[in-house]
Order: structure tokens, then sequence, then C-alpha cells
């Protein structure tokens, strides 16, 4: 009998730590400036990797920029995420988002386009989040 016990134990912990897991306080949108804690301003920004984080004061935009992961683990921390810049699927390459899908990962949303790119993006967030930032554009020459 305690044979049979110890695996449905095990089994037990294991399905209860993947609930726990999906089951994480879902962020909320940025309201907080991740540099100085005050209120945001949402005529000062930086747009980073496809995201857009908001700042209290024109000091702490070249402080986002200089910075951008801590910005974004600063979001994390304070249970809020960054605005999105992205318009298309990061699996399937052009396809448009569907805002009510995505995965959040270090303070940001990876929005996809299907159930089938979830699974995708959840498996490697790291990689999708590296995808959506858009190019950098040349600067022109006059």
């Amino acid at each position: 009998m305690k044979i049979l016990s110890i695996p449905l134990l095990v089994a037990l912990l294991i399905s209860g730590t993947s609930i726990a897991e999906d089951n994480a306080q879902p962020l909320k949108p940025q309201t907080k400036c991740p540099i100085m804690g005050g209120p945001i301003n949402k005529a000062l920004y930086a747009d980073v990797e496809g995201q857009r984080i908001y700042v209290c004061c024109q000091g702490c935009i070249a402080t986002v920029k200089a910075d951008p992961d801590k910005a974004f683990a600063t979001l994390q921390k304070n249970g809020e995420y960054a605005e999105t810049r992205q318009t298309t699927c990061p699996a399937m390459t052009g396809n448009p988002i569907n805002p009510k899908l995505y995965v959040e990962y270090q303070g940001r949303r990876i929005y996809v386009c299907c159930r089938f790119c979830l699974h995708k993006v959840k498996k490697d967030p790291a990689k999708y989040a590296a995808m959506i930032a858009p190019e950098e554009m040349p600067a022109k020459k006059e």
C-alpha cells in the first residue's frame, strides 16, 4: 500500500505545481515609472525591443534605453507589463496578432495570431521576445 501511495503523492505534487504556475496573477497595464517609481506620463516613453515603456520624466527615457532589461524586470516585479508595438505574429511571420492571445514574459506581452502559435511561444518565450522588436531603420542620408 505504501508503494502505491508514494507514486500517487508524487503525481499530485507535480500536477499541483503546474496548476500553480498556470494560475499566476496576470500582469496589468503599466502605471508606475520603472526608474523612479512614480506615476507615468503617457506623453513620455521609450520604445525598446518592440515595446513602449512609459516613464515619469524626460530624464528616465535615457535610463530605460540604456538598460531595457532592467526596466522590463522592474515592470514585472510591479506586476505590470509594457505596451506592445507589435502588430504581427512572431511564430507565423506576417499574420496579424489576436489581442486576446498572448504570453506574458519578463514584463512584456508577446501576442500571437492563433492557439497553435500560443503553444509554440510558451515553449520558448525568449526566442519570440527577441523576434518582436522592429528592425532599426537606417538613418536617412540627406
